[in-house]
């Protein structure tokens, strides 16, 4: 059976809301699994278990591998991202022009540069009948999902769907800031870790179902935004959908490609960063988040 579209569907879903739940958190429309290097953490792991063989154990190796590896990434660069924005805070510099979320930002541009060289080293020594198969992984496929990965991931998904619904309460009013949200009586920093560990968990269902793909996790928050409103409980359940929908006519517009058999990440990449470019020229009357 040619599980791809549901696949995509769970992965647009999964890398949308991990979106959408970091820019509000870190409180930068730039944050996204992709590009804070969380899904190269992710992607690395995944194919050291492939690589070594340990998918062979069963379906849950390659989720529980791209979890761990998700968390260590997004942990390194959080770490990172802290300790620049303390070392700056003392130096007496403007704490405006890198805040703790720009700094986690920027940590991140590196540690995925980081990561996806390792990615390549793990790729030159896989075997030659194996190369061929997770170099097209790490650029986003569909092609190799089995049921019962399948079934994983959309249970994963649907727990941190309802997770980041449950706490979207607690991020609408932290985005008035730090000491507002602890004075109405929110835990800023448990609040914060929750959706980490949340994202942490999407980006590893991404990446099991499908390799690295970037953009949908930039797009289609700021897209839904323009008509969900700052609301993060509509953000976030219209993010699903539309990221759902984006992979899946992502899918869809490859397969009508004649010849190569092009990886979705790529195409994905072709679709988004002109549409990204787009919101961002014709934002208009203080529409969207101000990139």
């Amino acid at each position: 059976m040619d599980w791809a579209y549901p696949a995509a569907a769970v992965t647009g879903a999964a890398l949308a809301v991990s979106g959408a739940a970091l820019q509000s958190v870190l409180r930068n429309p730039l944050a996204e699994p992709y590009l804070l290097g969380t899904v190269g953490g992710a992607a690395l792991f995944a194919a050291l278990a492939t690589n070594l063989g340990l998918v062979a154990l069963g379906a849950w190796v390659l989720p529980a591998s791209s979890f761990l590896g998700s968390c260590v990434s997004l942990a390194l660069v959080c770490v990172v991202g802290y300790c620049a924005a303390r070392a700056r805070a003392a130096d007496g510099a403007n704490p405006f022009l890198l805040s703790g979320g720009n700094a986690v930002v920027l940590a991140g541009f590196v540690t995925g540069g980081f990561l996806g060289s390792l990615d390549m080293l793990v790729l030159s020594y896989a075997k030659p009948d194996d190369f061929a198969a997770l170099s097209k992984w790490l650029y986003g496929s569909l092609g190799a999902v089995t049921g019962p990965t399948l079934a994983l991931g959309g249970l994963a998904l649907a727990v941190v769907l309802a997770a980041l619904l449950a706490l979207a309460r607690r991020l609408n009013v932290m985005e008035l800031g730090r000491a507002e949200a602890e004075a109405l009586g929110v835990n800023v920093r448990a609040t914060a870790f929750a959706i980490l560990a949340l994202v942490s968990l999407a980006t590893a269902v991404s990446v099991a179902l499908a390799g690295a793909i970037g953009f949908v996790g930039l797009v289609v928050p700021h897209a839904v935004r323009r008509k969900a409103g700052p609301r993060l409980q509509r953000v976030f359940a219209l993010s699903a959908l539309v990221g759902g929908a984006f992979l899946m006519c992502a899918e869809f517009a490859r397969r009508l490609l004649p010849g190569a058999d092009v990886p979705v990440g790529v195409v994905c990449a072709i679709l988004g960063a002109p549409f990204f470019l787009w919101l961002l020229v014709s934002r208009r009357n203080g529409e969207g988040w101000d990139v």
